[in-house]
């Protein structure tokens, strides 16, 4: 487990991770009123893609200075590499969503069961952003075209997921084209838990949905070749 020890103290170097991840959630979530005005609820799942980028841009440093072979040239595959380096950068935005639920519990009174189903989301959407992050990174040589790039179209992935315009209110196109991508999922489970506020057959299913991005993103950039 050295390389996940290593990930994890790598993801606490970043400035830009910290506020994304621990900053701006919970002022967020300070600032956000009610229940009723719900949108705080999907800046921070912005927030939460976003993060997971800057706190899984290690990897592609890794590639950039030669230390990715120099691991791989030992007893390591690819997939260990990607899933001890997830574990790295997972373990904080799973303690982040934890807090955001307390938080929930204790500002705007959410119940115990909003609570986890929202930490719960979160979590989800965090490492599945994680893992968008390592095939994204993987394919690019620069970081900075890597970045910029990846700010345009992680843009447009929350726009079609619905973090700033309600799924209801895309045109049908944009709604199917959305389901593809995992924030649409996400929008689904806080969707659900806003109207129920208890776990739902849809909820599971969009949580099932993020986890199984994951492993896809996984399996795909555990291909040697890629690296």
């Amino acid at each position: 487990m050295i390389m996940f020890k290593y990930a994890l103290k790598r993801g606490f170097y970043s400035p830009v991770a910290l506020v994304l991840n621990c900053a701006v959630p919970l002022i967020l979530m300070i600032m956000g009123r009610n229940n009723e005005d719900a949108q705080f609820l999907f800046f921070i799942a912005a927030t939460v893609m976003f993060g997971g980028f800057f706190m899984a841009k290690g990897i592609q440093n890794d590639r950039m200075e030669g230390v990715l072979l120099r691991i791989l040239s030992g007893p390591v595959t690819m997939r260990d590499y990607l899933l001890q380096n997830l574990l790295g950068a997972a373990v904080p935005m799973i303690g982040v969503s934890a807090a955001i639920g307390i938080l929930g519990l204790a500002l705007h009174g959410w119940t115990l069961t909003f609570a986890i189903g929202m930490a719960l989301c979160y979590a989800s959407l965090a490492i599945t952003s994680i893992g968008i992050s390592f095939v994204w990174s993987s394919l690019f040589k620069s970081k900075e075209s890597s970045s910029a790039a990846f700010t345009s179209v992680m843009t447009l992935i929350s726009f079609l997921g619905g973090f700033f315009i309600p799924l209801s209110l895309l045109p049908d196109a944009l709604y199917y084209i959305g389901a593809f991508f995992p924030a649409h999922w996400a929008s689904r489970a806080i969707h659900i838990m806003l109207d129920y506020g208890r776990f739902t057959n849809m909820y599971w299913l969009s949580i099932l949905a993020m986890m199984l991005f994951t492993v896809a993103y996984i399996l795909f950039g555990s291909k040697r070749r890629l690296i």
